[in-house]
């Protein structure tokens, strides 16, 4: 799967993604550290890459609707810690990686992954 993180995310959690023979690129890597939410959509969806992020405005499907990406995973943890979300990467990726995203919002929490669009 191909994955751009969010700037919320570290590159710790791109080696997590990367070792695990994902293609991965952070919003950091890219220049876009600070970049407005749509900018970010925008870089995703030119590089048919899935954003991976802890930002809950992605969730708002009104404000920014999946239809048209190539998906959006969001993270929902709390404390959203280094290796928290280390351990919910190792457990939803795995679990998304059969699953089409395009499109599509997967919300990912402690106890479940809920998938609209």
């Amino acid at each position: 799967m191909k994955f751009l993180l969010d700037e919320n995310l570290s590159e710790l959690h791109a080696k997590t993604l990367r070792s695990m023979g994902h293609d991965v690129v952070s919003v950091v890597e890219l220049g876009l550290s600070g970049a407005d939410d749509l900018d970010v959509r925008d870089a995703a969806i030119e590089q048919a890459r899935i954003l991976v992020t802890l930002d809950a405005d992605f969730a708002n499907i009104l404000r920014y609707p999946p239809a048209n990406t190539p998906g959006v995973v969001r993270l929902r943890l709390h404390p959203a810690v280094e290796e928290a979300i280390d351990t919910m990467l190792r457990y939803a990726i795995p679990r998304l990686a059969g699953i089409n995203l395009s499109g599509k919002l997967a919300v990912v929490d402690e106890r479940k992954i809920r998938i609209r669009g």
